[in-house]
Order: C-alpha cells, then structure tokens, then sequence
C-alpha cells in the first residue's frame, strides 16, 4: 500500500549545525545500502570559495558524515538549484545542477558533477530549449522514460498559458535538448507556499508529482497531494493533511525511499529555530 503520510517514521537532530538559505538539500542512496543519506549543498560563504558537498549517512541516522568537499563549481546563488542522480549509470549519485538565469547560452543550463570523482569533474554542460527561469520554476530530477538516465522536470508555478501549475520535462538521453512532455495539470496555480518533488509513489513505474502545501491550508497542517505521472498529471493519488503542523520557508521536503519496502516517504528537514540546535530530520510515510 502506498505511504498516506499520516505517521513519522524518524524524527531526529542531525550532526548539521543550524542552515540558513545558504544551503539545499537533497537525497540519495551514496553508500549503496538502501537507504537515503542526506546531500548537503553550503551554496556560498564556504571555507574552499567554491560550492560544497557534504553527505550524512542514513544508516547513522543523521549522526554521521560520508564525505565534505569542495566542488567544482564555483560559489552559487538563488538563480542555482540542485539535485542528485546517478547521471552516467556508474553507481555513484552524480550531482546535477541547474542555473536558471544570468547563464551564457541564454537558456537555463544543467551541468553534472561525477560523484565517482567527489564532484570534482563535469559530465555535462549545456544550455537547453528552456529560456531563462527565476523563482516561478521548481525542478526535479526522476527517469521519465525507464531508460535509467534522469530526466529533468520543470515546474511552473503560475503565470501559465493553461491557468494551471505546468510540467515539462526535458530528456535525459538528450542530454536536456528534447522535450518528453509539456502539460498543464490538474494543480492550479501555485506560489511560493508549495514545495515539489517527483518520485514513484504507487509503484506503477511513472514518477508522479508530489506536492507539499506548507501553510494555509484547510487542514491547518502541512498537506500533501500526489498527482498521477500515469495521467501526465490530469488525475490525484491522493490529497491528504499530515500530522506536520503548517510550515514555512525553514522547512525543506524531500521524497525517498526510507524503509528499504518501496514506500515513497517524505523528508521534512527543518533549517533553524529547532529544538535540538541542529538541522533537523524527519521522515513521514
């Protein structure tokens, strides 16, 4: 049965000191154990004045660190947002970035950074079909096609042609010059009090949208609704409160696999003001 997120599963304090806009976050499986360690992206004010990864293993619970480096790239702003794959099928989560603004080819642009070399050499560079996004655009990475390379979709808050919350998606084998998709949804426009990611949720093979409304909400909860990849997004999964109260721009979401049965779980990382001085971690299912 698909996960509700009606029960927390973790709820803990992480070895990561309280994180402002400066950092992101994202998840996957570094050491291949099967379960989410947590990728830490400090974007700026770093130590190697250059973006920096750190990682958290899962099995430590949040209380042990994989690896921090430096990257490759360079120190980074609002116009970057992230995620993290394994691009080139090696095994190893790469890191793929996407600068959406000020970019040389105009477009929105994606780079990949090898995990295999802890970040320090690109995969890719390259501009895409995607002019030029700034806060109205959400992005995810999630293979569309099942042909194990990550594909990148674009989310359009509002501002729409259809008056609705759009999705794109641009082809991974591509190498993000094609388009798969470019739909409206059945979402309506949305603003910065929504949080999206793309997973699996049914176990149907189609990454569906998850989609994590943060505060004024009828449920006076934080709520979560999954719309149907199967669908290209025309239909919900499911529209439901949760036990975490309404939240805000302190809070992060995240979806991944937490207990090793296929569950879509969602990770609710709470940057400061926390009770434990720490980052803080919690995963609902």
């Amino acid at each position: 049965m698909a996960a509700n997120f009606q029960n927390y599963i973790l709820q803990t304090g992480t070895a990561l000191h309280e994180t402002d806009d400066s950092f992101t976050f994202a998840l996957g499986n570094w050491n291949s154990n099967g379960r989410p360690d947590l990728f830490i992206i400090k974007k700026s004010n770093t130590g190697t004045g250059s973006t920096e990864v750190s990682i958290l293993s899962g099995d430590s619970n949040y209380q042990h660190y994989l690896l921090q480096t430096g990257t490759a790239l360079h120190q980074t702003d609002h116009s970057f947002e992230f995620a993290v794959a394994d691009w080139n099928k090696d095994g190893w989560q790469d890191l793929v970035i996407i600068k959406k603004s000020n970019t040389g080819t105009g477009s929105t642009e994606v780079s990949v950074l090898s995990g295999a070399t802890n970040f320090r050499q690109y995969l890719l560079q390259t501009g895409t079909p995607l002019h030029q996004t700034d806060g109205n655009f959400s992005f995810a990475v999630a293979d569309w096609t099942g042909d194990g390379r990550p594909d990148l979709f674009v989310i359009k808050k509002n501002d729409t042609g259809t008056g609705s919350t759009e999705v794109s998606i641009l082809s991974g084998s591509s190498n993000y010059q094609e388009y798969l998709l470019q739909t409206g949804t059945a979402l309506h426009q949305t603003d910065d009090s929504f949080n999206f990611a793309v997973a699996d949720w049914n176990n149907d093979g189609w990454p569906d949208l998850i989609i994590v409304k943060k505060n004024n909400t009828g449920t006076g909860s934080t709520e979560v609704s999954v719309l149907s990849g199967a669908t290209n997004f025309q239909h919900y999964l499911l529209q439901t409160g949760t036990p975490q109260h309404v939240t805000d721009h302190n809070y992060a979401f995240l979806a991944s696999n937490w207990g090793g049965r296929g569950d879509c779980d969602l990770a609710v990382i709470k940057k400061n003001n926390t009770g434990t001085k720490s980052t803080e971690i919690s995963f609902m299912r």
